[in-house]
């Protein structure tokens, strides 16, 4: 299958009301093309992709040929489903590495056995749980594991907690943003800092923080 064909008739794989309907999740047909287009152009042959959530995402990236597609989501029938749309497209799932668990357990484990290594990913997507500070543990973790000059995709910034990841990382000196996709923000790492300062030596904490103290009052927002 090529991705002309799979754009063509996006496969439903998500149900937010127990299986009476379904949908293809929160991509549309023409984000799938942009996110396929981008990695395309922008990632190396066999990249190392790593995604909290699961979905149609995780088949336009093993559509990328990649070496290695981890991809986090406590739904094990959510992975059956990508699965069986692969083998009957033809797409090969042998770079998926499913974890069937939450990215907060398991993005721990995956780092923890990166300790003292080089970074891995070419690309990290954020689009698991989206609360507070889940979101942030996300970052915290897929930003540690992903390569100088690699790629970081948040999804779903019409939410107000990443909204706030977004608005930092807008400002954040180690991160240039590429691509606007819809809903969703594509950021490069520019420089070797695997992990953030103190708060003040964020730009935008460091910014809303001094807006704060001239307000007197420590409550007002």
């Amino acid at each position: 299958m090529n991705i002309q064909n799979y754009l063509a008739e996006v496969p439903l794989l998500h149900s937010w009301d127990g299986g009476t309907t379904w949908n293809t999740g929160g991509f549309t047909a023409r984000d799938l093309e942009e996110l396929y287009d981008f990695c395309l152009g922008n990632l190396p042959p066999g990249p190392s992709i790593l995604e909290t959530g699961a979905g149609n995402s995780t088949i336009c990236f093993l559509l990328r040929l990649p070496s290695r597609v981890v991809s986090i989501a406590p739904e094990a029938e959510l992975f059956e489903r990508i699965r069986s749309y692969c083998r009957s497209a033809g797409i090969p799932t042998a770079p998926l590495e499913a974890h069937i668990d939450t990215s907060e357990w398991t993005l721990p484990q995956i780092a923890s056995e990166l300790k003292g290594q080089p970074p891995c990913f070419d690309f990290v997507l954020i689009d698991g749980c989206h609360n507070w500070p889940l979101v942030f543990v996300d970052f915290f973790y897929g930003n540690y594991m992903l390569k100088t000059g690699g790629y970081l995709m948040i999804d779903d910034t019409q939410l107000h907690s990443v909204k706030e990841l977004a608005r930092m990382m807008v400002e954040q000196p180690d991160f240039q943003l590429e691509k606007v996709i819809g809903k969703s923000l594509i950021f490069r790492r520019i420089t070797d800092a695997r992990t953030l300062g103190e708060w003040n030596s964020i730009p935008y904490i460091l910014r809303k923080t001094n807006e704060y103290e001239r307000s007197g009052d420590p409550f007002r927002l």
